[in-house]
Order: structure tokens, then sequence, then C-alpha cells
């Protein structure tokens, strides 16, 4: 039965956006702490592996959906080696795509650096550090040998008076190996 990349890969990046962890040039940074509780404490942010239902977000929070696969697809041939195993299999590229919605409301807050965050400025802080926490989400430990990705940043980033809540959307395709 083939590796199940897909669902790898996703429980991977949403993992890692629950922690808020990413690598710097000096080191491992934090920026919110795993999610969850209700409300959430000071510097936790809710993840949410598909859109929760309006009576039970919680925000801030991020909602990761899978909204294509088999995109990036580039065969290479019959016989490929996978990872430092130095096994041939049959397969290819093979591509996951995902929209990433952040989303804070007028009584979301963290506090970094010792002033709190809110509305406008926390979006903005989420948007950064989100990006950064899926750029280098860790795939070691993994069955799944991720080759490249690509981040669109965010976009349509804004206020929506009806929900009353801070905005934005980005995409990412992340590429990995597929033996059959």
């Amino acid at each position: 039965m083939a590796v199940d990349h897909l669902n790898i890969v996703e429980r991977k990046l949403i993992d890692n956006l629950r922690t808020g962890t990413y690598n710097t040039a000096a080191g491992t940074a934090t920026a919110w702490t795993g999610g969850g509780g209700s409300p959430p404490a000071n510097g936790e942010v809710a993840v949410y592996g598909q859109f929760p239902t309006t009576d039970e977000t919680i925000y801030p929070c991020i909602i990761v959906e899978m909204v294509a696969n088999g995109i990036e697809q580039q065969f290479m041939g019959q016989d490929i080696t996978f990872g430092a195993s130095n096994t041939a299999a049959k397969g290819e590229l093979y591509g996951v795509g995902f929209n990433l919605y952040l989303m804070v409301d007028r009584d979301s807050s963290i506090t970094v650096g010792g002033e709190p965050y809110k509305e406008r400025r926390l979006i903005n802080y989420l948007m950064l550090n989100g990006a950064n926490v899926l750029m280098d989400c860790d795939f070691s430990g993994t069955t799944t040998e991720v080759v490249e990705r690509h981040f669109s940043g965010f976009r349509d980033i804004g206020y929506n008076p009806d929900l009353e809540t801070w905005n934005a959307m980005a995409s990412m395709v992340v590429v990995f190996k597929n033996n059959r």
C-alpha cells in the first residue's frame, strides 16, 4: 500500500502551526503556544484542520484547508531514489496545495515584548510568524521527503464588518517525492 503522504504533510503543517515553532538564525523561536481553551490564554492561537462552526470558533485562529493535490506533478522516471536509504522505486514529484486563513476578533490579544497586540497589529504579527512556521516546517522523522515549497504570501487582508474580524489568506504548495 502507498504511503499516505497527503495526510502526513497536512498533519505536520497543522502540528507546527499549533506550536508556533520555527527556526531562526539564533536558534528556535516560538511565536505562540498551542491553541485551544475557551477563551485561549495569552499567546495562544487556535488552529483548525477544517472550518469550525461559527459558535465553536475560538479567536485568534488559523484554519488550514487542503484545496488541491496533484499539482506540480513532475514525472521522474521509473527508477528513483528516496532519501538516504538509496531505495529504488517508481514515482514522481507530487504537490499538494493549502489555503491558510488567519482570523482575529475584537477581543483577541497576544502580548509581544510586553505590549498587547490586537486587531490589525495582531493579524500582521500572525501573518509574519505564520509564514515563518510554514516555511520552516520540519518533515524529518516522517516517511515523506519534501523537496520544495511555494508560499504565495498573504492576500485578501482586511476587516470584515459583518463578522467584526480581521482576516488574511495565504496559499502554499508543498512538493514531495511520491513513490508508487
